[in-house]
């Protein structure tokens, strides 16, 4: 693979606001590593809240996928786009199957679910996944492509960057939401997002939240409690 060569990338985005916010490290280790090439993030429509003001894409492409025609209406937009590489975090045979369709030339992603014929790069799973946090899992498909571009491997020396950037609209109106509800700004708070939608594999025991929240309130803390409407 030429890096000169790759100056429209899109990135299949995972499925779930949890999962995203895992992949924000890998997004700013593939803006660090081509960082002439236009990005685009392809992700439920759910994401374009999550990264409208990111400073390390350049374009959204919502996918819903409402039915089978979706899948083939997704391959057209890949190609009318003229990607030339395609990074897929989400591991389903479908998000092989659109850039392969699609023909996007270099497509790079983890050899699962039977879809290796579909990449022309595919990357084996790590072996440590189950005792490293999430967020170096998508580092390590960036890691691979940073292999494969110029056979160095600076992305795993640093540390993982999870910020998003926030216009000074977006701050007034958290800080206007903390004042609503008795908080002042400052550090110190922390907000904890028990549960999850559709997977117990996710779902921290509510003892273990609790003990991480009195933990934290002994830290001199503040410990806010979120989630959906």
């Amino acid at each position: 693979m030429d890096a000169t060569k790759i100056q429209r990338i899109v990135v299949r985005g995972t499925n779930w606001v949890g999962d995203a916010v895992m992949t924000i490290p890998a997004l700013r280790a593939l803006r660090g590593l081509l960082p002439e090439a236009k990005i685009t993030l392809a992700t439920r429509s759910w994401a374009e809240g999550l990264f409208a003001e990111a400073d390390f894409i350049d374009d959204i492409l919502v996918y819903e996928r409402r039915s089978f025609t979706s899948v083939f209406s997704q391959a057209r937009a890949y190609r009318n786009a003229k990607f030339d590489l395609a990074i897929l975090f989400q591991n389903a045979f479908e998000a092989a199957f659109i850039p392969f369709v699609a023909s996007v030339p270099n497509r790079i992603g983890f050899a699962t679910e039977g879809r290796r014929f579909l990449l022309t790069h595919p990357v084996e799973l790590p072996d440590w996944r189950s005792s490293k946090h999430e967020v170096f899992y998508y580092l390590y498909l960036i890691a691979a492509l940073e292999q494969t571009l110029s056979s160095s491997n600076k992305v795993c020396e640093h540390e993982p960057d999870i910020s998003l950037s926030l216009s000074e609209f977006n701050r007034a109106q958290a800080a206007s939401l903390l004042r609503t509800n008795g908080l002042t700004e400052g550090k110190g708070i922390v907000a904890i997002c028990p549960g999850s939608i559709n997977s117990r594999a996710k779902r921290w025991p509510a003892e273990k939240f609790a003990a991480l929240a009195d933990r934290l309130l002994e830290d001199n803390r503040r410990v806010v409690l979120i989630g959906s409407s």
